[in-house]
């Protein structure tokens, strides 16, 4: 996974601070690959067991890791977008209903980035782009959800992407979401602690009128 190569050591790395849109579209980026690579690739660590060397090193499961971890980042960048609405809603102000549209075109800049992944349907980044709309449009019924309760519904579609049979899967379902949640959650406190979140509603939605 590419994305995740290039983004995750440098996030891990050093705290980077978000001030701009684009340090914004590579933050959650980098957290979306995150979730994605790690939800997936540690789930099916621990259900290999002691057998897990074995299991990663046969060149199909190899393949199909990569391929489920493709497919369950859309789920996991639309969570994380939905994070951060959230946490611009307070500087928004008046402004805080542009930030759907706002946030969605960063989705599509980050998108536009990445070919459609080996054996995935063509709309592949098109699909994820309208997850995310969905998901940014259903925040606006009412307050930002706590960030504990952001994976619910989608932690579902990522242990879905799981690449183990589900007649071997019984209550692993639990496992999935409380890590997506413990790792959302902080990813948020982390973009509250690096970003510049007036700066970032300035240039998403444009200066507040006085």
């Amino acid at each position: 996974m590419g994305l995740l190569n290039n983004l995750l050591p440098e996030f891990l790395r050093k705290p980077q601070p978000i001030g701009s849109v684009g340090e914004l579209a590579d933050f959650m980026d980098s957290r979306a690959a995150f979730l994605a690579q790690k939800s997936i690739v540690e789930f099916c660590r621990v259900r290999a067991g002691v057998y897990w060397q074995k299991l990663f090193s046969e060149k199909e499961f190899q393949s199909a890791l990569n391929h489920s971890r493709w497919r369950a980042y859309p789920a996991c960048y639309a969570m994380v977008a939905e994070m951060v609405e959230g946490a611009l809603r307070e500087p928004a102000g008046l402004r805080q209903r542009g930030l759907p549209a706002a946030l969605e075109k960063v989705a599509l800049a980050s998108f536009s980035k990445y070919a459609v992944p080996e054996g995935s349907p063509p709309t592949f980044w098109e699909d994820a782009a309208e997850l995310t709309r969905q998901r940014l449009a259903a925040t606006q019924i009412g307050p930002p959800r706590p960030v504990r309760e952001i994976p619910e519904p989608l932690a579902r579609t990522v242990f879905e992407m799981v690449p183990i049979h589900p007649n071997l899967l019984t209550n692993d379902y639990d496992y999935i979401f409380n890590f997506l949640r413990m790792n959302l959650l902080r990813a948020n406190e982390d973009f509250l602690e690096q970003a510049d979140r007036s700066a970032l509603v300035d240039e998403l939605l444009g200066a507040a009128r006085i």
